[in-house]
């Protein structure tokens, strides 16, 4: 039986018990991340190895070092999609990934901005969170001249498709933290063994 945790609704397998393919995804997740452990998020599908895996590709083609959009960007796109729902734990570690990436501090103290208009961002990074809110809040109502207004502030196809995935990939996530209960960085770490003197 794979035990549950305070707080969270749905069971995880912890780092120590993975076996087979899922410490196999555990150990490539944990090397990517080079922070000496798996990311809480990643555990919430662990139950399930294929979800894990799926959730582990998309989280690497969002990410993608080749990508048309530069890293930071994503990341802002991911918190402030995140902000949106009021998904704490995705605002906390996007905004973690931005500390570590040393993104421009502006970005960062946006997400603390309300409305897009109001953020000391770029115009065209503006255009993309407004494009982001639209995905999360009224995607059926998104229409061409909305990709207009992003190719107008100087975006190519490439970069408006690239900030859509991002967008579309972390509505799923933070609908998944926040419907399984996981609210703080940390929250599924395993305790630290005790150590005899």
């Amino acid at each position: 039986m794979t035990p549950r945790h305070p707080g969270v609704r749905v069971p995880v397998v912890a780092e120590s018990a993975a076996t087979g393919d899922v410490a196999a995804l555990y150990t490539e997740i944990r090397d990517h991340f080079g922070l000496g452990l798996v990311p809480d998020v990643f555990k919430l599908v662990s139950t399930r190895t294929p979800f894990l895996k799926v959730f582990w590709d998309g989280y690497r083609s969002v990410f993608d070092e080749d990508g048309a959009l530069s890293r930071d960007v994503k990341e802002l796109i991911s918190a402030f999609v995140a902000r949106e729902v009021s998904c704490r734990y995705c605002v906390d570690a996007h905004v973690l990934f931005l500390d570590l990436l040393n993104a421009d501090a502006t970005m960062k103290a946006s997400l603390a901005v309300a409305e897009v208009d109001q953020m000391d961002l770029p115009e065209p990074t503006r255009e993309l969170l407004r494009l982001s809110r639209r995905v999360t809040k009224e995607p059926d109502r998104i229409t061409e001249a909305d990709f207009a207004k992003a190719r107008a502030c100087g975006w190519s196809d490439a970069q408006i498709l690239e900030a859509l995935w991002t967008a579309c990939q972390f509505n799923w996530v933070t609908r998944m933290v926040s419907a399984a209960g996981l609210v703080s960085l940390g929250q599924l770490a395993e305790p630290e063994p005790i150590r005899e003197r």
